[in-house]
């Protein structure tokens, strides 16, 4: 009948007396809640921030960004890092129960908070590089296209003489260019297929008629050599209507011509 009277939370305002030795007991209680007793002051709470009164007792609370140590009293700062799912690239900075991601040098923030994005020095425009800037998280560096040398201020750029630096094997001359070289012949002369040698029969347009011995005095086998010889002269030559023109005569006990000029 009394809890029906009596107005929540029950378990304060409705109180059983099962025995003579709870009459003091519940009269402290009874006491306490009629004259408002701040047990926060009344007693030595041992709160490290701050004492909650209660009927009858008290309990402590942490400042927010702490959490309440095992002992009730004390109270220790909130790692919101320490549970991994910050999801910050860089570092995570713990701050009163909250946190905040960081980037490292050379790196800032990106809109989300979260991912970090290098810094791009080159794009400040002060870099004085010739050719090309290359952005690092420390700063920034010069770099030469290929076939050049980055020169001693770490800025300019010269062309790499590439004739100093491999075997180039040119007959007379090496030209270094942008990025490679070239060989070159000596006025008057051609340069080869093969871009290394030079001709000096292909220096003009010349008629040569070659007289060959062709008697039985002259052995098979150094026939064939005179003929090897005739094949690398007119290997060498611009044969041509309007170029080098060849002709062979033969002779031997009559003098027959092979082909005219």
């Amino acid at each position: 009948s009394l809890r029906a009277m009596a107005s929540p939370p029950l378990e304060e305002h409705v109180f059983l007396v099962e025995s003579f030795e709870l009459i003091q007991q519940f009269g402290k209680q009874f006491q306490d809640k009629l004259c408002g007793v701040d047990m926060c002051v009344e007693r030595e709470h041992g709160c490290q921030h701050s004492c909650v009164s209660t009927p009858g007792s008290f309990y402590c609370e942490c400042n927010p960004g702490h959490r309440l140590n095992l002992d009730g009293k004390t109270c220790s700062p909130i790692d919101a890092c320490a549970d991994g799912r910050h999801g910050c690239q860089h570092q995570c900075v713990s701050a009163r129960g909250s946190y905040s991601c960081r980037c490292r040098a050379g790196y800032y923030l990106s809109q989300d908070k979260r991912s970090c994005t290098m810094i791009d020095y080159c794009s400040f425009g002060n870099h004085s590089c010739q050719h090309e800037c290359v952005s690092i998280p420390t700063g920034h560096y010069c770099r030469c296209r290929s076939g050049f040398t980055l020169q001693p201020d770490s800025r300019s750029c010269r062309a790499t003489d590439l004739c100093n630096g491999v075997d180039h094997g040119c007959e007379f001359k090496c030209v270094s260019t942008e990025g490679s070289y070239r060989c070159v012949c000596p006025e008057g002369q051609q340069l080869q297929a093969d871009g290394k040698a030079c001709s000096k029969c292909r220096a003009g347009h010349v008629d040569l008629v070659m007289v060959i011995d062709g008697s039985k005095s002259v052995r098979p086998q150094n026939f064939e050599l005179v003929k090897q010889f005739v094949n690398r002269i007119v290997d060498l030559l611009e044969v041509s209507p309007h170029g080098t023109r060849v002709g062979l005569v033969q002779y031997s006990s009559r003098v027959r011509t092979e082909f005219p000029l």
